[in-house]
């Protein structure tokens, strides 16, 4: 058939048809969930597995088989660092396809590059060291992204997938894939994918089970620590790696915050003075975040009334949003506490507003979150139930940063998690001195038996401190040449 085409023809054809099996047989390796996964149609699409589920593999296939059929493209692996990306997808997956399919692919490890026959390239890259990291992917156009470990960026992945990516992928119409395991970081742009909060998106999801490869050793493991180790089924690292479940570590959360023992939902009656004091923390991309606070002199705890957080405030929004709090004729702050750290702004809102900031003392951070988490175990500090819920928000996601499963020291809180609602709260509270409180004085009735008590004690009292005075007034000390001895 080939011969009645010229010779040049006949290659291209060869080439076609070796392409069109390599990519069958590319294809036909995969289990059926792979496949339905990397043959959705959709240009948005999220992996959501268990460990042991073949997503960093699901993600090699894709690859291989966009580079294949599509000539002189560019696909892109991302995962977290660059040396973690060349740990995953490789060794033990791009070169593994290659060898199996012999696919006679050429691999570049200075570039980290995979280049094929057909002029497609793969690029494994990292991209997790730092915001800048992302800026090296802009220019470029895409036919596949896949980015792996989605719910362990510290970088705003947010920024990464709508703002470089989606961009980079229109010339060819390309797509991006998120794949990743559930994690203690319950916020994100992954997280809110894979609990349906962020549309636009086709979610896949499957669990080692329905992995061939190793769903028979997948399911010892499970007997072996049902019937060896059934409590470890409970804790938060079991329901995220074997269940894929979205649970914080409880042991690693930044903040001891408890709903049964840190909510209130109205502000107790008492006579005497209240003090309240507005915590604030400016940022730009990040949240400006303020935080109300009171404390009364015969009571012991603390209280949160209500939070307020947005991005992107000038300094006239966050002067207009503090004289709100400082002109409320019910919570008046008498002090505004604030993040010094530009305090060339600070003191230009300072000069505008005549507002009396005081700069916060940020000095040994962890030490007084420690101490702030005693207040929080004991009861001593109540939030809004409703009004600060955006700070319940925050606490209940804050962990601390971590290598593997252990807290890094000294301890830093982690930076892919938000928590100026919680510096601020932080700056209010190592103002607020509800731990001097003192019970009240109690006033019964005249002529009760309880005031006639109470009148005999003050008595006692009083004839004490009497008797002191006298004995020190009457002590004589003898004169020898004008000195007391």
């Amino acid at each position: 058939m080939l011969e009645r085409y010229p010779l040049h023809q006949q290659k291209q054809i060869n080439d076609y048809l070796l392409r069109i099996k390599s990519v069958e047989r590319l294809i036909g390796s995969a289990f059926p969930q792979q496949r339905a996964f990397i043959k959705d149609p959709a240009k948005l699409k999220a992996l959501f597995c268990t460990r042991r589920a073949a997503k960093s593999y699901t993600a090699g296939l894709y690859l291989v088989k966009e580079a294949l059929d599509n000539p002189g493209c560019n696909c892109l692996f991302i995962g977290l660092t660059r040396d973690s990306a060349k740990s995953i997808i490789w060794k033990d997956i791009l070169h593994v396809i290659d060898r199996t399919h012999q696919l006679g692919a050429t691999f570049n490890l200075t570039e980290l590059t995979v280049t094929f026959k057909n002029g497609s390239v793969i690029k494994v890259s990292g991209a997790d060291v730092d915001e800048n990291e992302m800026n090296k992917f802009l220019g470029r156009k895409y036919r596949l992204v896949c980015i792996d470990e989605a719910s362990m960026y510290t970088v705003n992945l947010r920024n990464l997938v709508y703002g470089i990516l989606k961009p980079a992928m229109a010339d060819e119409r390309g797509t991006i894939c998120l794949m990743g395991t559930s994690s203690n970081f319950t916020r994100g742009l992954f997280y809110d994918i894979t609990t349906r909060k962020e549309q636009g998106w086709s979610v896949h999801e499957w669990s080692a089970h329905d992995n061939p490869h190793v769903a028979k050793q997948w399911s010892e493991e499970l007997d072996e620590i049902r019937s060896l180790r059934p409590l470890y089924m409970e804790t938060p690292q079991f329901k995220q790696w074997y269940l894929n479940q979205w649970v914080v570590d409880t042991d690693k959360l930044v903040y001891k915050f408890n709903e049964q023992r840190n909510l209130f939902d109205k502000l107790p009656s008492a006579s005497g003075e209240w003090v309240f004091v507005l915590g604030v923390d400016t940022g730009w991309e990040d949240d400006n975040a303020f935080v109300l606070c009171g404390y009364h002199e015969h009571h012991k705890e603390l209280y949160v009334i209500r939070t307020y957080n947005q991005k992107r405030m000038t300094f006239d929004m966050v002067i207009e949003k503090i004289n709100e709090f400082l002109n409320d004729p019910k919570y008046p702050p008498c002090k505004v506490i604030i993040d010094g750290a530009n305090k060339q702004g600070v003191e230009s809102m300072r000069v505008r507003s005549a507002i009396p900031f005081e700069y916060a003392d940020k000095q040994d951070k962890t030490s007084f979150i420690e101490i702030l988490n005693g207040d929080l175990v004991q009861g001593k500090i109540k939030i809004h139930r409703t009004a600060a819920r955006p700070l319940v928000n925050e606490m209940m996601s804050l962990v601390w940063k971590t290598e593997g499963e252990q807290i890094v020291l000294p301890k830093k809180e982690h930076p892919a998690l938000p928590n100026h609602l919680c510096d601020a709260f932080l700056y209010a509270w190592r103002c607020g001195y509800h731990y001097h409180a003192s019970a009240p004085e109690v006033k019964y009735p005249i002529g009760s038996k309880q005031w006639y008590q109470q009148q005999a004690d003050g008595i006692w009292e009083r004839e004490k401190e009497r008797l002191i005075q006298e004995s020190e007034e009457e002590t004589h000390w003898p004169t020898v040449d004008g000195v007391n001895w």
